[in-house]
């Protein structure tokens, strides 16, 4: 009887298809929705269109790219938490952001301990301290001075979300005091920038690179172990005693219980993918993002160190 019962299950995985050990011996057998939750045009955006080439390539079928930027990620991020966990919904997402999220009450939950990592795909500095070309504030120095002697004088420009810790971070490690000024997004923080109407900024090195080359804007400090060959004159945060380094993973998930063998065809394709020269010139040079492939296990516990980290000062932040 137990031969009968084997020697049919056998056939049923012959007729449909399937492999005992899983179900990926025929995937992807059509087209992988990837899903982001930011604008087209953003730095995301240009990431993922850029990976699109590769990927298509070690992965065998095609990439359809989806921008749902609403919600502040939770709208792009719940659309994956809800689809089928066959590999042709994933997402491509700025981790730390959903961190940031929870605590200002998007999320009412941990999303990244439900989602599947699959694989990291980019690092960059979360933290870049930016002032206007011809500010009096020529160094992180000058401008700590002027803090201490104006307390609560002077104003930052963020974007909302990871850019609030960063804020904090700074200027709790400096010692000073300053008026914290939300914008919603890059854009409207660097017009303010631009127009005087704050004193410096805290945003990413790929929002602010093409004004720094342009002769606007000027560097005073960056969140990276070592300073950065495109940037050789700023000073890191370690440098001035201000922090650490801090980094921002832009990576690839999918939703809840994801069949492994499946997590591990994709994984396999987003390390070939991210090798390949064309798409590392190009972020790099265009984005200042450095390409750096981590496996799933990574990705996730530094998102858990992450919270364990900076989440009990986010309780007060965003109270």
């Amino acid at each position: 009887m137990k031969i009968r019962i084997l020697a049919l299950i056998f056939l049923l995985f012959f007729i449909f298809g399937l492999s005992p050990a899983g179900f990926a011996d025929d995937y992807p057998k059509k087209p992988i929705r990837m899903v982001l939750t930011y604008a087209t045009g953003g730095g995301g955006d240009v990431l993922a269109r850029a990976f699109q080439r590769p990927f298509e390539k070690e992965l065998g079928t095609k990439i359809l790219i989806e921008n749902l930027p609403a919600g502040s990620t939770k709208v792009g991020t719940m659309e994956v938490m809800k689809a089928r966990a066959d590999g042709y919904t994933i997402m491509l997402m700025p981790d730390q952001a959903w961190v940031a999220f929870y605590y200002a009450q998007t999320y009412d939950t941990k999303v990244w301990e439900k989602l599947t990592p699959i694989g990291n795909l980019t690092v960059e500095p979360m933290g870049f301290v930016e002032v206007k070309a011809n500010s009096p504030y020529k160094t992180w120095g000058d401008l700590v001075k002027a803090a201490k002697e104006n307390p609560g004088k002077l104003s930052c420009g963020i974007a909302g979300g990871s850019t609030t810790v960063m804020f904090h971070v700074v200027t709790r490690n400096a010692g000073i005091k300053a008026n914290c000024v939300p914008f919603g997004g890059a854009g409207p923080s660097k017009i303010a920038l631009l127009g005087g109407h704050v004193d410096f900024r805290i945003c990413q090195v790929t929002e602010a690179i093409s004004m720094i080359r342009a002769g606007e804007t000027r560097g005073l400090a960056v969140s990276t172990d070592k300073r950065m060959d495109i940037l050789p004159d700023v000073p890191t945060f370690k440098e001035l005693g201000i922090g650490e380094s801090i980094t921002l993973t832009r990576s690839i998930w999918g939703p809840p219980k994801m069949p492994k063998d499946i997590v591990d065809y994709i994984t396999k394709a987003i390390q070939r993918a991210s090798k390949d020269p064309e798409f590392i010139k190009l972020i790099e040079d265009q984005l200042t993002y450095k390409v750096e492939y981590r496996p799933p296990s990574q990705l996730l516990e530094g998102l858990i160190n992450y919270d364990k980290k900076y989440g009990p000062m986010m309780v007060d932040l965003f109270k």
